[in-house]
């Protein structure tokens, strides 16, 4: 009859807690060690933990197991993160793991712990740092083939929370469908793969293959009663119907995710929850409850252990125009001040963000080049130890093959390097077109609401009746750049002048919003009247702007603020 066995009835003291180890079949002890770890060391001081994962490493060496000797130094690892943080020891014992398997050629632990590397370095937000460890994994998980790696689907996922947290929402697609593929674990990982596509769709505006997905993604959760998953993705649902302002069918939703949200203790996606639930009271006019919620709104986003910058900006918001709307100026000036302050804080975090994509961007192709160069010269090291019993003659046929195949590499890479050059050109002119044209259709906007402007001066003595002499000083002060169409106006100037905002910031980080958007204008070489009329402000107005401007940055009596847009 065959036994089994399970450290589960184990002595579990604190000076033994993995002495049952050595009676598991070798398949299991690495799970079941990292499991005992996980519950017992973690809570344990350093010493104690310590000289019990050496009691691990003893059992591993007189076992002969290496793999299980390789995870010690995993477990280490996990216990200073977890216990630190971020530090230099949890990094050496990751280190010495992905070390320690490619000594002893073990090449599935290598792939695993490669990518353990990533995950720790993702958990800390190192993303340059983590990007070639996802991709050297990734790689060799290749070279093993994913039918023979345990849980690939897992690692599959995780690659994929790394180009999530990148807004690198292809490269999470990929993986996400090759979860997909090699899923043996059932349906609760296909339900999270479902929602996550959604979220990805959602997150670059296309809203109908988003709810597609969530649609998807709800129907397993149903099907399996999984509660949980049917909050989640009923929110997400009812985030596309609050996008599409279809606020009647996205209430309920948004209040079950509320509800859900704060049953599990997600305080940061309670209180994203709370707000749309605060705009659709305050467009419906109901004041009081939107004010309610507001102040509910402001305690979970203070409770959230994420960081909630970019709904800070959106309760500032709300609360200035809640203010407004009671009849509280002074309260919504100062939260006007308030969102104003946080909008540029977040567009300060966001242009360092932007800088910090690109850069990723490039140590990704960095480190795709440098892996194809390790597997070239790991071809052409194999193919010459293989050539040594071959005659002088043959090697020197060879060597010329091996020169001949590098110059055609070499032209090769000069031809794509060109290619990308010409394309990176075409788009840079296609970039300058558009918003050429798009900065033209607002001036000319502008030239057409200065006319009708005129045009209603003459009139403006005929209206005798008091709202409707307020109603034409509304129109007579309207301009075409609102909030929307600048955002619209900075997306296609950051793609000819991409770093211009975040230099701007970090010369003069002082600047207004009002002033950011008048730089931009100086940078297209506007006239003031033009500049006036986007701003929605007078002629005399833009001169006091740019003298203002002119102090603000230190210039002399003698100097010209464009002189300081060019430099940017």
């Amino acid at each position: 009859m065959a036994c089994t066995y399970s450290t589960s009835a184990q002595n579990k003291s604190p000076n033994n807690i993995f002495a049952g180890i050595k009676n598991l079949p070798p398949e299991k002890r690495v799970a079941e060690a990292r499991e005992l770890s996980k519950t017992y060391c973690r809570k344990m001081p350093e010493a104690e933990a310590m000289r019990n994962l050496d009691t691990l490493d003893a059992i591993a060496r007189d076992l002969n197991d290496l793999p299980l000797e390789c995870a010690v130094f995993d477990m280490r690892a996990d216990y200073y993160s977890v216990n630190r943080g971020f530090n230099p020891l949890s990094t050496k014992y990751y280190q010495a793991a992905e070390q320690f398997a490619e000594d002893h050629g073990l090449a599935l632990e290598e792939a695993i712990y490669t990518h353990r590397l990533g995950v720790y370095y993702l958990i800390y937000k190192k993303n340059i740092e983590a990007c070639r460890y996802f991709l050297f994994a990734q790689d060799k998980f290749r070279e093993i083939g994913y039918n023979n790696v345990p849980d690939m689907a897992g690692y599959f996922i995780q690659a994929a929370d790394f180009y999530y947290a990148i807004g690198d929402y292809e490269n999470v697609r990929q993986n996400l469908l090759q979860a997909l593929t090699y899923d043996k674990s059932g349906a609760r990982t296909k339900i999270n793969v479902l929602n996550t596509l959604g979220l990805t769709y959602r997150n670059s505006g296309a809203v109908g293959l988003a709810m597609q997905y969530f649609n998807q993604s709800l129907a397993l959760a149903e099907a399996k009663r999984d509660s949980v998953w049917i909050g989640i993705t009923k929110g997400n649902i009812g985030s596309i119907y609050f996008i599409q302002k279809k606020y009647d069918k996205a209430l309920p939703l948004i209040q079950n995710d509320y509800e859900v949200s704060l049953r599990y203790n997600q305080m940061l996606n309670a209180g994203i929850a709370m707000l749309r639930l605060v705009r659709i009271n305050l467009e419906g006019g109901n004041l009081q409850l939107a004010g309610q919620q507001l102040a509910t709104a402001d305690t979970l986003l203070a409770k959230a252990r994420e960081d909630a910058l970019n709904y800070r900006v959106e309760f500032y918001e709300l609360k200035a125009r809640l203010s407004e709307r009671l009849g509280n100026i002074a309260e919504s000036n100062l939260f006007n001040k308030k969102y104003n302050a946080a909008k540029d804080s977040l567009e300060r975090r966001d242009n360092v963000a932007a800088v910090e994509r690109v850069r990723l961007q490039w140590e990704l192709e960095k480190n795709k080049a440098q892996l194809s160069e390790i597997k070239t010269n790991a071809a052409i090291g194999a193919y010459k130890r293989n050539m040594v019993i071959v005659t002088l003659a043959l090697l020197i046929v060879i060597g010329g093959l091996i020169f001949n195949r590098q110059r055609l590499k070499t032209k090769k890479d000069k031809e794509i390097a060109a290619s990308e050059q010409l394309r990176l050109n075409e788009e840079l002119k296609n970039a300058t077109l558009e918003l050429h044209g798009y900065t033209e259709s607002l001036v000319q906007k502008n030239l057409v609401i200065d006319e009708i402007r005129q045009e209603m001066e003459k009139m403006h003595l005929q209206f005798t009746n008091e709202g409707d002499a307020r109603e034409l000083d509304n129109m007579m002060k309207a301009h075409i750049m609102t909030n929307e169409s600048w955002d619209e106006f900075k997306k296609l100037f950051t793609k000819v002048h991409p770093a211009f905002f975040y230099r701007l910031r970090n010369a003069h980080p002082h600047l207004t919003d009002t002033d950011v958007r008048l730089m931009a204008l100086l940078k297209l070489n506007l006239n003031n009247r033009e500049m006036a009329g986007m701003l929605g402000i007078t002629l005399d107005g833009v001169k006091k702007a740019k003298q203002r401007l002119r102090k603000k940055v230190g210039l002399d009596a003698g100097g010209e603020i464009e002189d300081i847009v060019d430099k940017l």
